[in-house]
């Protein structure tokens, strides 16, 4: 008698935190590939009285799977898992470090972490095209120093680049979602006389690390620049 993916799940004690170990248990029928992605769950129903639990708690499960970009439903009914691109399944994290407090120092503690390692890559991993993209938007950026708006734009493209030519899609997301917190008091430091000349020539010293296929050149070459614009943040947080 062939084996089901049903036959592979055992029943689950009716506790109050069933629902998490309801999702675990898929998680773990999904990572060890018994589901592979685009596959449809079975139901409700049948999730309920193959794991012995009521249908609310595989439905609580299964919303939670989907707030996680694991799984999805789809017109004409039935849940599915998702392509599981690490886009998707990082997305939570960005709207989830959206809506809660920050503390600011933390902010950039981690910024050091991810972005000065993510820097590293690139130094590896960036193509020619890249490194040559890289540096054209070195040279826009001295040029758009009296542009505070020009210059923000420029930035976030270079930034973005850094993380795209360190290939690899999980730390380009969460770059991505660091980058994208407490853009407001940056948008203000941006305006401070100065501010933009010191990220020129921090973004030329990146660059040139990473044209020189330098990892641990450019991971300091990052870290200066993520504390200058720390101490800048800061500055302009203390003010207000």
């Amino acid at each position: 008698m062939t084996m089901t993916t049903l036959d592979k799940l055992t029943p689950i004690d009716q506790k109050p935190s069933a629902s998490e170990r309801v999702a675990e248990r898929l998680i773990g029928l999904i990572s060890s590939g018994n589901i592979a992605p685009g596959d449809k769950l079975p139901s409700e129903n049948e999730l309920s009285k193959a794991l012995q639990v009521s249908r609310p708690v595989v439905r609580e499960a299964l919303r939670g799977l989907a707030m996680m970009g694991i799984v999805a439903s789809r017109q004409g009914g039935g849940c599915y898992v998702t392509d599981l691109k690490p886009q998707r399944l990082m997305a939570p994290l960005s709207f989830a470090l959206s809506l809660n407090d920050y503390n600011i120092e933390s902010l950039f503690r981690a910024r050091q972490v991810i972005d000065t390692g993510i820097a590293a890559e690139a130094a590896r991993y960036a193509t020619d095209e890249q490194i040559a993209s890289l540096s054209e938007l070195v040279d826009a950026g001295y040029k758009l120093i009296d542009d505070p708006v020009g210059f923000r734009v420029m930035d976030a493209q270079f930034h973005e680049l850094i993380a795209v030519a360190a290939n690899n899609d999980f730390l380009e997301k969460v770059s991505g979602s660091l980058y994208s917190l407490a853009i407001e008091q940056r948008r203000k430091a941006s305006a401070k006389p100065g501010v933009l000349e010191v990220s020129a020539a921090d973004h030329a010293a990146i660059c040139a690390a990473i044209a020189g296929r330098d990892p641990e050149a450019a991971r300091e070459a990052m870290s200066v620049h993520v504390e200058n614009i720390r101490r800048t943040t800061l500055a302009v947080m203390d003010e207000a």
